[in-house]
């Protein structure tokens, strides 16, 4: 290996290693324009999509193990880390010993042979659900995840790690949720909310094969009334008697099949 070591670290208080800890916390990844994903699985997705690899941080172990993905990332700030050291980065209960920053990553807009479809967030606030949403959207060919600015973080540690690599395919894109259910709908989108209300249609009975755009609201309040108000109605997932409704990811997931089926 052809591996060049910026800096061998033994103290947990190394100015550089505490930086990197710090973009677990929103302000500081919005201030360093950075997140952090670790393990090799997140790392060979980060190289392999040409992100912006900023530093990479390894144990002697991991150096050994996967070598040839750090080589890979041609990155010219690797940090060789002790274990105890290593420790203050992770968060995993059994850590691979390779951690990197990465550049806030935009992915660009994938031709399809048919019309996307697209999410609108509205307030999704759960890091792992919106990380399901993203893998289960990458997964069923979604064009858009729209995520509301009242949610989540893109970058939020387990919202990496519940995308499975999928944050470097799907493209995603921070908006408010109200004006960007109108904007759709001005370029030719139906637009439906995830809502239980009187006049809700069964997602079944859409027609979903054109341009058509679906909100999911938050965990515990839903669509708010200003999305739910822009949008051209609301649809429902039919369910056995007794269940009032479905954890967000899933209710995402089921109806991204549903428009995804005459497509796929």
């Amino acid at each position: 290996m052809s591996i060049k070591i910026t800096e061998r670290i033994t103290s947990r208080k190394n100015p550089t290693v505490i930086e990197a800890s710090k973009l677990a916390a929103r302000k500081y990844r919005e201030e360093a324009g950075a997140f952090a994903v670790e393990g090799i699985k997140l790392f060979d997705e980060a190289v392999s999509a040409k992100a912006e690899i900023k530093s990479v941080f390894v144990t002697e172990t991991a150096l050994e193990k996967y070598g040839a993905s750090i080589e890979r990332a041609h990155c010219d700030r690797v940090f060789l880390l002790t274990d105890d050291v290593f420790s203050k980065l992770t968060s995993e209960s059994a850590p691979q010993g390779i951690f990197a920053t990465v550049g806030f990553y935009t992915v660009a807009e994938t031709p399809r042979a048919w019309t996307p479809f697209v999410l609108v967030l509205d307030g999704v606030a759960d890091p792992g659900n919106l990380g399901t949403i993203i893998r289960c959207a990458d997964a069923l060919g979604a064009g858009c995840v729209y995520i509301g600015s009242n949610g989540v973080d893109l970058y939020n540690p387990k919202t990496v790690r519940a995308c499975m690599g999928s944050l470097f395919r799907v493209r995603t894109e921070r908006c408010d949720a109200v004006k960007k259910v109108r904007e759709l709908r001005q370029n030719g989108f139906s637009v439906y909310a995830a809502t239980l209300d009187e006049n809700a249609r069964d997602i079944r009975d859409i027609d979903a094969g054109g341009k058509v755009g679906f909100v999911i609201g938050n965990e515990g309040q839903g669509v708010s009334p200003e999305a739910a108000k822009a949008c051209d109605g609301s649809v429902i997932i039919p369910m056995t008697d007794g269940v009032q409704s479905l954890n967000a990811a899933v209710a995402a997931s089921i109806i991204m099949w549903e428009a995804a089926k005459s497509r796929l």
